[in-house]
């Protein structure tokens, strides 16, 4: 395999390029390379589920990025982590496996991407997973909306816990219902999360579909290797630049370039490549290979914010943090990939609605039986703790993403916009009312002490307002900076089949190109993308 020249180069190995090169690579004729910024995931935090907390805030496998400070958000720098190793996010991500609703993706076929509706995608979110659950007989899971056999490994959190149980059975009096599988098609209620995991390991997109195929002649994986520019004959891609141990090294494709490097790297690939609004390619003084003013414009994210109440009992995961109890459940996890140590980001699921007359939730609940007196750092309070974190799930909010110089090394410039839309304010207030409204019912008071944060003392709305507004993080779902549309004079940036509009043989294929926010976490639905250009591209090979 002539390593300078293939059919397909893959930019970015995380969760969108990991299944591009799998699946492309399953034709032995397709010659197919992969470069990725980041190295291989020897970490071993890597594969330690609540590692995690480690993983967001180390440079060596993370980029660290950080966005601009805005006064919506109390003029606070908010940290935008985002995976710099092969598995990319889905490598330090919280693991959760969240479709999203059916209404997120017909609503994409409505704003005029043919091929893109509910009903067209579910076939490639079957084809990505296996779930362990319905494999293993649980009746909760239905094979019209769930595989069996594909590379993905998904299981439900192993285990009940009291306290959670406790906010399910509370959520249901108040008319929630428990929702046994959020994936189904109906997302309403209460329940423990789906997660990529197996026996108890982190399992990323690199060992779902990368690993078993990397051992392909006609599969190059280069790491360490930063794409800096695309390469063009005329108005068609050719190849890639990307620099390697202080060397720039020039790869060519015969068919056609892919560019996967997630929502926010993405845009600037393709700004420094000349692709982009030409008034701010020209002031950086970048030749303009094709006008296309929505790069890096359109960005979208949840925001979450927390709130914490101290319980009666140990029947948090605060005690078992610190300690002998802490050493146990090291050794609990050692021997039986159990316990502590097994558990993701958000363990319980929560999906309502601010109000009536709504087709679906609009706010999503990560629920966890832990408390943080520094969530930042994971610090846990000394007593036992319970957090709620709401976040709007269809945010009206739009940031960008643009690089602020030439220079491919210099992290491009962030802008999220949260809380910027009185709506986006309201269902956020909203959530935070919710949770206080389980957490304050007769069926919590026995287990339950006090909220710690905000506290019972901030009780109106411009109140929970401003605590969002000075605590709030991402939730970590960047997505729309190139996105899918048929107008780019409206700012879309690819088309339906996610080729660059003025370019050939270049597409983008990751959750930049989302059209809006699916409402929910988006790995899932970022493989699901992947798995879907890949079927295309095959299908045109040769």
């Amino acid at each position: 395999m002539n390593p300078a020249s293939v059919d397909y180069i893959i930019v970015g190995g995380g969760s969108a390029g990991c299944v591009l090169a799998a699946r492309l690579s399953e034709n032995a004729n397709c010659q197919v390379m992969l470069i990725e910024a980041g190295g291989e995931d020897r970490n071993p935090l890597i594969h330690i589920p609540a590692g995690y907390i480690k993983t967001m805030v180390d440079p060596s496998i993370n980029w660290m990025f950080e966005a601009e400070a805005e006064t919506g958000t109390a003029n606070r720098r908010i940290a935008i982590p985002r995976g710099k190793v092969l598995g990319g996010s889905s490598a330090i991500n919280g693991m959760l496996y969240v479709r999203g609703q059916v209404d997120d993706y017909n609503g994409w076929a409505q704003r005029g991407n043919p091929g893109w509706s509910y009903d067209d995608v579910l076939p490639y979110f079957k084809k990505a997973e296996h779930c362990q659950a319905m494999a293993a007989g649980n009746k909760d899971f239905d094979s019209a909306t769930h595989g069996v056999g594909g590379p993905l490994n998904v299981v439900p959190v192993r285990g009940g816990y009291e306290a959670l149980d406790r906010v399910i059975a509370a959520a249901e009096k108040l008319g929630w219902p428990r929702n046994r599988d959020y994936n189904s098609g109906t997302q309403d209620g209460f329940s423990y999360y789906q997660v990529n995991q197996k026996s108890g390991l982190r399992f990323s997109v690199k060992k779902a579909y990368l690993d078993p195929a990397r051992n392909r002649r006609n599969l190059q994986i280069v790491t360490s290797a930063h794409a800096t520019k695309i390469l063009f004959d005329g108005h068609k891609a050719t190849g890639v630049l990307y620099q390697r141990h202080g060397k720039t090294t020039s790869a060519f494709a015969n068919c056609e370039v892919i560019i996967s490097a997630g929502a926010i790297q993405s845009p600037q690939i393709l700004e420094l490549s000349g692709i982009g609004n030409t008034k701010r390619l020209q002031d950086l003084g970048i030749t303009v290979q094709a006008p296309l003013a929505g790069v890096g414009e359109n960005l979208a994210d949840h925001y979450i914010s927390r709130l914490s109440w101290q319980l009666k009992r140990n029947i948090s995961l605060n005690n078992k943090a610190r300690g002998i109890s802490f050493l146990g459940e090291v050794i609990k996890y050692a021997i039986t990939r159990r316990g502590m140590l097994s558990l993701p980001a958000g363990i319980l699921a929560g999906f309502v609605r601010s109000r009536d007359g709504l087709t679906g939730p609009d706010i999503q609940f990560h629920i966890a039986h832990a408390s943080f007196a520094n969530p930042a750092k994971r610090v846990f309070d000394e007593v036992p703790g319970m957090t709620f974190g709401p976040c709007q799930l269809r945010p009206e909010s739009r940031g960008t993403v643009h690089i602020n110089s030439a220079d491919p090394l210099i992290a491009p410039t962030i802008i999220n916009n949260y809380l910027s839309t009185d709506e986006d304010c309201r269902v956020h207030v909203a959530g935070m009312k919710i949770a206080r409204q389980i957490m304050n019912s007769p069926d919590m008071q026995d287990i339950v002490v006090a909220e710690m944060r905000p506290g019972a003392e901030l009780a109106s709305d411009n109140e929970l307002l401003s605590y969002a507004r000075a605590t709030g993080v991402t939730l970590y779902h960047p997505v729309s900076t190139c996105r899918m549309g048929p107008n780019p004079k409206a700012g879309d940036v690819v088309d339906a089949h996610l080729r660059v509009y003025g370019c050939q043989n270049l597409r983008v294929v990751d959750a930049s190109v989302m059209p809006t926010l699916v409402s929910g976490n988006t790995n899932a639905p970022t493989i699901m993308i992947a798995e879907k250009a890949a079927s295309e591209i095959l299908a045109s090979y040769g």
